[in-house]
């Protein structure tokens, strides 16, 4: 029994991952330096395990995109292009961001060295990964709202050291 439950987490983890995804995404970024909250919304196509992108409506022409190493951004018009194999920070953050999305958050927590706890709500289950050891840069704490259907994200939250709270609730979900 416990190796067909095991079967049918990986393959519903799989299924995540493996599909082509698009959705409507809404984007709130409450700094906590400033006290103000930052909201944005647009589209969101999720390729391949490793491949990503949302193309923001509002603000027009923004957008932030994983081809697997590379990560490039357009936000309120500073363009940026990462080589994530050369930026360790960055490379860690873009792990952890296609990990929640794929259903691997098991990895994300190992890749923070994170506690886990889960719990089922209606008809999702909620993964808290929160930090053992706070540090200068990075996520003190991520919760994922997953779909328990598919095991697709509906939320997620990244809480940062520093205060900042980014929630992405995603709407809309269309698997091809």
């Amino acid at each position: 029994m416990k190796k067909l439950l095991t079967f049918v987490i990986a393959m519903l983890t799989f299924s995540a991952s493996a599909q082509k995804v698009e959705a409507r995404f809404t984007e709130s970024k409450f700094i906590k330096a400033t006290g103000k909250t930052l909201e944005a919304e647009g589209t969101f196509k999720l390729y391949s395990a490793d491949k990503m992108e949302m193309t923001y409506t509002q603000p027009a022409g923004d957008y932030f995109k994983i081809d697997g190493k590379i990560l490039s951004m357009n936000l309120r018009g500073k363009k940026t292009v990462v080589d994530t194999e050369k930026n360790t920070t960055v490379r860690i953050q873009r792990n952890t961001l296609m990990n929640c999305i794929n259903g691997k958050w098991e990895q994300a927590a190992t890749d923070n060295n994170a506690e886990t706890s889960v719990v089922e709500k209606g008809g999702n289950k909620v993964v808290t990964l929160s930090v053992k050891k706070a540090a200068p840069r990075g996520y003190s704490k991520i919760t994922i709202t997953y779909r328990k259907s598919d095991n697709f994200p509906v939320e997620l939250v990244f809480e940062e050291f520093n205060g900042t709270v980014t929630t992405y609730k995603m709407s809309n979900i269309v698997k091809k």
